[in-house]
């Protein structure tokens, strides 16, 4: 069956998760490739953003790869649509929920200076919180910590997962899965008929919905497990070899 659509994460995949310079030459390359496919020049199929990033970080990448289709931002927790610049929650995110993930930020922001120095909660996030680190050592037991307030003041109930860099602290019920369940529903595509792009477990309900997946060499173990192809290339060439598998080809 001819895949329709590619659901592809950003950090450790489009580019690399680290606080720096993107490498320019890499990131052109796949944005071509990806700009011809969204316009539809030629394979692969339309290729669409499922990330963790904030909505506007996320706007002006669909700006840069001529993303037309509704993008995922937040971890499931909100959609962008580029032609009306319009961003909205999803249907499993309500505003009590959203009341409950404030609190639980606030009190992140007052433990982060004396506890974890050298954290800092990204800004620009409406429906979940990330906590930015170089030196992560200290995410098991910050997740304790937000994990033991929530429950002490009787939710709201969190998924917290790290990447290489972030600790991503979401709505249990609005993960990158619902999301995807939902933007298939509004785009009309089975999820057979989709492929996945992804690096970390946080891409494990991607993988999960998806006909195809695959990950970038740099891709953690527990993804590369379940990934029907590994490139041999890591985030932006990965992503540029993997758009070039005939899988992507078939029906074309």
């Amino acid at each position: 069956m001819a895949l329709r659509l590619i659901i592809c994460d950003v950090d450790g995949c489009v580019g690399p998760e680290e606080s720096a310079a993107w490498d320019f030459e890499r990131f052109a390359r796949l944005a071509w490739a990806i700009r011809s496919a969204n316009a539809g020049n030629s394979p692969p199929p339309p290729l669409t953003l499922c990330t963790g990033r904030p909505q506007p970080y996320v706007e002006c990448l669909m700006k840069l790869l001529d993303v037309r289709l509704p993008a995922i931002c937040e971890n499931g927790a909100v959609f962008y649509t580029l032609a009306d610049n319009r961003a909205r929650l999803a249907r499993s995110v309500d505003e009590a929920a959203i009341e409950g993930l404030r609190e639980v930020r606030r009190f992140i922001e007052r433990i982060l200076p004396g506890e974890f120095p050298g954290a800092v909660v990204q800004y620009g996030k409406e429906a979940q919180i990330s906590v930015y680190c170089g030196s992560p050592d200290g995410f098991p037991r910050l997740r304790e910590r937000v994990a033991a307030f929530a429950r002490q003041r009787g939710g709201p109930d969190l998924h917290i997962t790290a990447s290489q860099y972030y600790l991503n602290i979401s709505l249990r019920r609005a993960d990158k899965g619902t999301a995807i369940d939902e933007l298939l529903e509004m785009l009309g595509v089975r999820g057979e008929q989709a492929g996945g792009i992804g690096d970390t477990e946080g891409d494990l309900p991607l993988r999960r919905r998806v006909g195809w997946f695959a990950c970038p060499s740099n891709a953690s173990a527990a993804i590369k497990a379940v990934a029907d192809y590994v490139s041999p290339h890591g985030d932006a060439l990965g992503v540029l070899d993997i758009l070039e598998q005939p899988v992507f080809r078939a029906g074309s």
